[in-house]
Protein backbone atom coordinates (compact mmCIF):
# COMPACT_ATOMS: atom_id res chain seq x y z
CA UNK A 1 0.00 0.00 0.00
CA UNK A 2 1.49 3.33 -1.08
CA UNK A 3 1.32 6.51 0.97
CA UNK A 4 1.11 9.61 -1.21
CA UNK A 5 1.44 13.07 0.33
CA UNK A 6 1.28 16.48 -1.30
CA UNK A 7 3.13 19.16 0.67
CA UNK A 8 3.34 22.78 -0.42
CA UNK A 9 4.27 26.21 0.85
CA UNK A 10 1.83 28.90 -0.23
CA UNK A 11 0.39 32.31 0.49
CA UNK A 12 -2.59 32.45 2.85
CA UNK A 13 -4.86 32.44 -0.19
CA UNK A 14 -3.31 29.31 -1.70
CA UNK A 15 -0.89 30.66 -4.31
CA UNK A 16 2.47 28.90 -4.61
CA UNK A 17 4.23 31.51 -6.77
CA UNK A 18 3.67 34.79 -8.58
CA UNK A 19 2.43 34.68 -12.17
CA UNK A 20 6.03 34.57 -13.43
CA UNK A 21 6.96 31.71 -11.06
CA UNK A 22 8.75 33.78 -8.42
CA UNK A 23 8.65 32.27 -4.91
CA UNK A 24 10.62 34.95 -3.02
CA UNK A 25 7.66 35.65 -0.71
CA UNK A 26 7.96 32.14 0.77
CA UNK A 27 9.96 31.69 3.97
CA UNK A 28 13.15 29.60 3.97
CA UNK A 29 11.48 27.73 6.84
CA UNK A 30 9.25 26.05 4.25
CA UNK A 31 12.33 24.47 2.68
CA UNK A 32 13.52 23.26 6.08
CA UNK A 33 10.08 21.77 6.81
CA UNK A 34 10.11 19.88 3.50
CA UNK A 35 13.61 18.50 4.14
CA UNK A 36 12.51 17.32 7.61
CA UNK A 37 9.44 15.57 6.18
CA UNK A 38 11.53 13.85 3.50
CA UNK A 39 13.26 11.76 6.16
CA UNK A 40 10.00 9.79 6.37
CA UNK A 41 9.56 9.27 2.60
CA UNK A 42 11.17 7.13 -0.10
CA UNK A 43 11.07 9.63 -2.95
CA UNK A 44 10.41 13.30 -3.72
CA UNK A 45 8.46 14.00 -6.92
CA UNK A 46 8.63 17.40 -8.60
CA UNK A 47 7.70 18.85 -11.95
CA UNK A 48 10.38 20.18 -14.29
CA UNK A 49 9.61 23.86 -13.59
CA UNK A 50 9.96 23.31 -9.84
CA UNK A 51 13.24 21.42 -10.39
CA UNK A 52 14.59 24.17 -12.66
CA UNK A 53 13.73 26.73 -9.95
CA UNK A 54 15.61 24.69 -7.34
CA UNK A 55 18.63 24.37 -9.64
CA UNK A 56 18.75 28.17 -9.91
CA UNK A 57 18.74 28.66 -6.13
CA UNK A 58 22.31 27.52 -5.54
CA UNK A 59 24.45 24.68 -4.30
CA UNK A 60 23.35 24.85 -0.65
CA UNK A 61 19.85 23.76 -1.67
CA UNK A 62 21.20 20.95 -3.85
CA UNK A 63 23.40 19.74 -0.99
CA UNK A 64 20.23 19.22 1.09
CA UNK A 65 18.96 16.87 -1.63
CA UNK A 66 22.07 14.69 -2.00
CA UNK A 67 20.63 11.67 -0.18
CA UNK A 68 17.05 12.02 -1.40
CA UNK A 69 15.63 10.03 -4.31
CA UNK A 70 14.12 12.48 -6.79
CA UNK A 71 11.78 11.91 -9.70
CA UNK A 72 11.27 14.83 -12.06
CA UNK A 73 8.19 14.72 -14.26
CA UNK A 74 9.08 16.28 -17.59
CA UNK A 75 8.40 16.03 -21.30
CA UNK A 76 12.17 16.44 -21.74
CA UNK A 77 12.69 12.68 -21.48
CA UNK A 78 16.29 12.71 -22.72
CA UNK A 79 17.38 15.25 -20.15
CA UNK A 80 20.18 14.27 -17.81
CA UNK A 81 21.62 16.07 -14.81
CA UNK A 82 24.85 15.44 -12.98
CA UNK A 83 22.89 14.15 -10.00
CA UNK A 84 22.84 10.36 -9.62
CA UNK A 85 19.75 10.51 -7.37
CA UNK A 86 17.57 12.20 -10.05
CA UNK A 87 15.41 10.26 -12.51
CA UNK A 88 13.21 11.78 -15.20
CA UNK A 89 9.78 10.40 -16.08
CA UNK A 90 7.55 11.55 -18.91
CA UNK A 91 4.21 10.84 -17.21
CA UNK A 92 2.52 10.12 -13.91
CA UNK A 93 1.93 6.53 -15.05
CA UNK A 94 5.65 6.04 -15.83
CA UNK A 95 6.49 7.63 -12.48
CA UNK A 96 4.20 5.23 -10.61
CA UNK A 97 5.66 2.24 -12.50
CA UNK A 98 9.16 3.39 -11.57
CA UNK A 99 8.12 3.80 -7.92
CA UNK A 100 6.75 0.26 -7.95
CA UNK A 101 9.94 -1.09 -9.57
CA UNK A 102 12.14 0.77 -7.04
CA UNK A 103 9.84 -0.33 -4.18
CA UNK A 104 9.12 3.26 -3.17
CA UNK A 105 6.14 3.02 -0.83
CA UNK A 106 6.04 6.58 0.52
CA UNK A 107 5.76 9.24 -2.19
CA UNK A 108 6.19 12.94 -1.42
CA UNK A 109 4.82 15.35 -4.03
CA UNK A 110 5.83 18.99 -3.72
CA UNK A 111 4.94 20.80 -6.89
CA UNK A 112 4.16 22.35 -9.03
CA UNK A 113 0.51 23.05 -9.59
CA UNK A 114 0.16 20.77 -12.64
CA UNK A 115 1.88 17.84 -10.91
CA UNK A 116 -0.20 18.30 -7.75
CA UNK A 117 -3.33 18.34 -9.89
CA UNK A 118 -2.35 15.23 -11.87
CA UNK A 119 -1.85 13.17 -8.70
CA UNK A 120 -5.18 14.38 -7.29
CA UNK A 121 -6.92 13.46 -10.55
CA UNK A 122 -5.60 9.90 -10.16
CA UNK A 123 -7.29 9.78 -6.72
CA UNK A 124 -4.18 8.32 -5.08
CA UNK A 125 -3.28 11.16 -2.69
CA UNK A 126 -3.70 10.28 0.98
CA UNK A 127 -2.57 13.49 2.69
CA UNK A 128 -2.14 17.17 1.93
CA UNK A 129 0.09 19.36 4.07
CA UNK A 130 -0.02 23.10 3.45
CA UNK A 131 2.42 25.60 4.93
CA UNK A 132 0.58 28.93 4.80
CA UNK A 133 3.07 31.81 4.69
CA UNK A 134 1.98 35.22 6.03
CA UNK A 135 1.63 36.79 2.60
CA UNK A 136 -1.22 37.59 0.21
CA UNK A 137 -1.05 37.71 -3.58
CA UNK A 138 -3.99 38.64 -5.75
CA UNK A 139 -2.58 36.79 -8.79
CA UNK A 140 -0.27 33.87 -9.19
CA UNK A 141 0.08 30.13 -9.56
CA UNK A 142 -2.48 28.12 -7.55
CA UNK A 143 -1.85 24.92 -5.57
CA UNK A 144 -3.65 22.91 -8.26
CA UNK A 145 -3.91 23.60 -11.99
CA UNK A 146 -5.34 21.28 -14.63
CA UNK A 147 -8.41 19.16 -15.22
CA UNK A 148 -11.30 19.42 -12.81
CA UNK A 149 -11.39 17.27 -9.71
CA UNK A 150 -12.90 17.60 -6.28
CA UNK A 151 -12.13 15.96 -2.97
CA UNK A 152 -13.39 16.27 0.54
CA UNK A 153 -10.67 16.63 3.18
CA UNK A 154 -10.52 15.90 6.89
CA UNK A 155 -8.52 18.24 9.11
CA UNK A 156 -5.95 16.22 11.05
CA UNK A 157 -3.89 18.89 12.80
CA UNK A 158 -2.70 22.50 12.74
CA UNK A 159 0.83 23.54 13.75
CA UNK A 160 2.10 27.07 14.34
CA UNK A 161 5.57 27.07 12.82
CA UNK A 162 8.43 29.57 12.93
CA UNK A 163 8.21 32.70 10.75
CA UNK A 164 4.43 32.91 11.34
CA UNK A 165 3.79 29.90 9.10
CA UNK A 166 0.62 27.95 9.83
CA UNK A 167 0.94 24.30 8.82
CA UNK A 168 -2.31 22.48 8.14
CA UNK A 169 -2.50 18.68 7.76
CA UNK A 170 -5.43 17.10 5.93
CA UNK A 171 -6.27 13.55 5.01
CA UNK A 172 -8.02 13.01 1.70
CA UNK A 173 -11.37 11.27 2.03
CA UNK A 174 -11.55 8.59 -0.61
CA UNK A 175 -15.03 8.01 -1.97
CA UNK A 176 -16.13 4.39 -2.26
CA UNK A 177 -17.34 3.50 -5.74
Amino acid sequence: MKKVTIEMACSINGLIATEDGNEDFLSYRGWEIMIEFLKEYDVLIWGRKTWDNILSWGKEYLKDLENINLIILSNETGRKDEFPNVTYCSSIDNCLKLCEKMKYEKLFISGGATINNAFMEKAIVDNIILNYNPFVLNRGIPLFKGNYFENKLKLEKVVKEKDDIVQVHYSVIKEEI
